[in-house]
């Protein structure tokens, strides 16, 4: 393999997620069923992660960006077919919702799957007409509607600690310990990053935005209080290919729809490899991959991975094949240590730690 830095600023160990949009031309029916044995079968390759993108509606025509309103009731299912498969969502539109609603379905799944819960939550909902259908009303001023974004996710993190929702002080039915530990927000900007991370939130971290990634990730490092665990979750869309020209040619229907969508605030680019790069795709064979995310300026502020295998393939079964191949040859040359073999090491090192405990005790 051709040798390049793996340069992380943490400590923290590299996490497995795969992420998903649900952006397919597919029946629902159809498509719920297949992520959920995605998600299914993910784990059982080691990944630790499902995170799930939240979208609403669609128009005239039948066109969205995405295909999941209701990421806790697909949780639910999945929480019902994994064990140990971290349960995210990534991220549910919190002006669009009820602080408190949101409170007791996380609470709800985070009692069904035994505590697997991570709640990501985003700003948003300014599509013209999409805060309307809900009953909602936003601002026009973008520094007040941020304003009333977080009086909102206030009113959930105090939800779900136990505090009294009304003055007859009622609280959260059912209450679920140590959720709020398990907050991450959707950062567009180093502003936001910075305050996520003064709240001691994740930051999840999207693979197309207007400020570049590695802005956002290193502002959430500045923002960091000390001794804090760093949670940073990055998107990275994967197409594995026998080389980077057959990647391109195989994968160039999805690449152009995806850039049709993000052209007018995206990197310019004009030939289809400098668009891939503009989309932070990375394609070719596991050597290349592999060397194309580590090159990336965000990974080195990365603790956990949302693997994207999405938009660019034909069929499900390229998508288990391509999460089999990212397990075994790539994830591991990026430094990430399979749970097995992980519990393994911690074992030993408990063992040990008794030990010495014990010779010390005996030579007093």
């Amino acid at each position: 393999m051709s040798a390049f830095s793996i340069d992380r600023v943490t400590d923290a160990p590299l996490e497995l997620g795969v992420f998903a949009h649900f952006a397919e031309e597919q029946s629902a029916k159809d498509v719920y069923g297949d992520f959920l044995d995605l998600f299914a079968h993910a784990e059982q390759l080691g990944f630790g992660y499902a995170w799930l993108r939240q979208f609403h509606l669609q128009d005239a025509q039948g066109r969205r960006a995405g295909g999941l309103p209701s990421p806790f009731v697909f949780l639910a299912a999945l929480a019902q077919r994994t064990t140990t498969l971290r349960l995210g969502t990534a991220a549910v539109t919190l002006p669009l919702e009820s602080p408190l609603r949101v409170a007791e379905d996380a609470a709800v799944l985070d009692i069904l799957s035994g505590g697997r819960v991570e709640l990501g939550i985003a700003n948003g909902g300014g599509i013209p007409g999409l805060a309307d259908a809900y009953g909602q009303r936003l601002s026009d001023d973008l520094g007040k509607r941020r304003a009333d974004h977080l009086r909102a996710l206030d009113a959930l993190i105090a939800a779900l600690d136990g505090e009294p929702v009304n003055e007859a002080g009622q609280i959260l039915s059912p209450t679920t310990p140590g959720i709020t530990d398990r907050i991450w927000q959707a950062t567009l900007s180093d502003t936001s990053a910075f305050e996520a991370a003064g709240r001691g939130h994740g930051v999840l971290v999207g693979t197309t935005q207007t400020i570049p990634g590695e802005v956002t990730t290193a502002a959430y490092f500045r923002g960091l209080p000390e001794g804090v665990t760093p949670r940073v979750a990055v998107s990275t869309l994967i197409y594995p290919a026998v080389d980077r020209e057959t990647g391109l040619r195989e994968a160039e229907a999805g690449i152009l729809k995806k850039w049709e969508w993000g052209k007018d605030f995206l990197p310019a680019a004009n030939t289809l490899e400098e668009i891939a790069a503009s989309l932070n795709i990375h394609y070719g064979t596991a050597e290349q991959i592999t060397e194309s995310i580590a090159s990336h300026p965000s990974f080195q502020h990365t603790t956990h991975l949302q693997v994207q295998v999405e938009l660019l393939y034909d069929s499900f079964a390229r998508r288990h094949d391509a999460l089999e191949l990212f397990v075994s040859d790539v994830a591991p040359a990026l430094g990430w240590v399979p749970p097995a073999e992980r519990a393994a090491v911690q074992a030993a090192e408990s063992d040990l730690a008794a030990a010495d405990a014990g010779f010390a005790g005996a030579s007093r």
